[in-house]
């Protein structure tokens, strides 16, 4: 696998933002003028305009690609966990925050809901293999997932990896962490010890989907992101930064350290790396330094049980975990 570069810009200007990271990224993209381009975005909120995909971003990205790579195939696509969860569309959310104004910019819009999810995989839940089923987007040459930098009740983070649930079937969407909508109804996500199977099973699940439908590029727009109970009901950050890379482990990893957490505990970054679908080893960042951006945003509540899952992934795999100074050993789950 070739070495693949990635960018970081600081900029709070949301006129500049979007050129100023592909001014950045551009001389190392494998886009061409010919390519058929898809912008996957993530509309997880129903109502919360901080939990989705900006569009002002999305609107500058296609402007982008028009002026600077000559691109004139373009879709905006997408299906919305916040839809489904509360009785909507995808349309529904399309159409509440603006997404219906690309088509006056020349570009199509695509509910992935409408597609045939015609492809299945294994995914691991805490009573066993579950088989779902899940779309590709096969018109695009090239895909680009835009999403902002968000924390969740089952990883730290919420990036670019978690964003391909939106291609799979909506009712069986929660599969991908780890159980059926019951069975996750009836965990105590503060006492019990199956919680722990739901951040190892789901780092795991969104890996193996991930070499099926991974993006060309991600962006990670942080110019405003989510903090403490997200990633529905988390509180805004002003952050002002953006991270753009064709490898999305790498960017994943990079925005994570950003947002002030630990790649270790972040259990799809993991499970990718795994299963060799990117390096979490960022290095000879292009841009700004990551320590001149880094903003530690507040942590889910959840978060001190979040960690406990790499115990058991370290033992499978050899790996030994670092220990700061004066720490506590962690106990392990079974």
């Amino acid at each position: 696998m070739r070495h693949k570069e990635i960018a970081l810009i600081k900029e709070t200007r949301q006129s500049l933002f979007v050129n100023k990271i592909m001014d950045t990224i551009a001389p190392n993209l494998r886009l061409k003028a010919s390519d058929k381009v898809a912008i996957k975005i993530n509309l997880s909120g129903s109502r919360e305009i901080y939990a989705n995909t900006h569009y002002e971003t999305v609107e500058g990205l296609i402007f982008y690609l028009k002026e600077n790579f000559g691109i004139t195939d373009i879709a905006v696509i997408e299906g919305s966990d916040g839809a489904y969860f509360s009785g909507k569309t995808t349309w529904d959310i399309f159409y509440k925050f603006r997404y219906k104004e690309v088509e006056l910019n020349g570009a199509r819009l695509i509910n992935l809901d409408d597609l045939p999810h015609d492809h299945t995989m294994n995914v691991l839940t805490v009573n066993g293999d579950k088989e779902i089923h899940y779309t590709r987007y096969e018109e695009a040459d090239y895909i680009i997932t835009v999403v902002p930098p968000k924390t969740h009740n089952i990883f730290p983070v919420f990036l670019s990896i978690p964003n391909i649930i939106g291609y799979v079937k909506p009712e069986e969407r929660v599969l991908m962490f780890g159980a059926t909508r019951t069975e996750i109804r009836k965990i105590n996500f503060s006492s019990s010890q199956k919680y722990f199977h739901l951040v190892e099973n789901a780092g795991e699940n969104f890996g193996r989907l991930l070499r099926e439908v991974a993006p060309d590029l991600v962006i990670i727009d942080g110019l405003y992101g989510m903090e403490g109970k997200g990633p529905i009901k988390g509180s805004p950050v002003f952050h002002g930064f953006a991270i753009a890379s064709e490898d999305a482990v790498l960017a994943d990893s990079l925005a994570t350290y950003v947002m002030g957490f630990d790649v270790a505990d972040v259990s799809f970054i993991q499970y990718a790396s795994k299963y060799g679908m990117g390096d979490y080893r960022w290095q000879n960042v292009t841009g700004v330094e990551p320590a001149q951006v880094k903003f530690p945003y507040r942590p889910h509540p959840l978060f001190p049980r979040q960690k406990l899952w790499k115990n058991n992934f370290n033992k499978k795999n050899n790996i030994e975990p670092h220990k700061e100074p004066g720490a506590k050993d962690e106990r392990s789950y079974k």
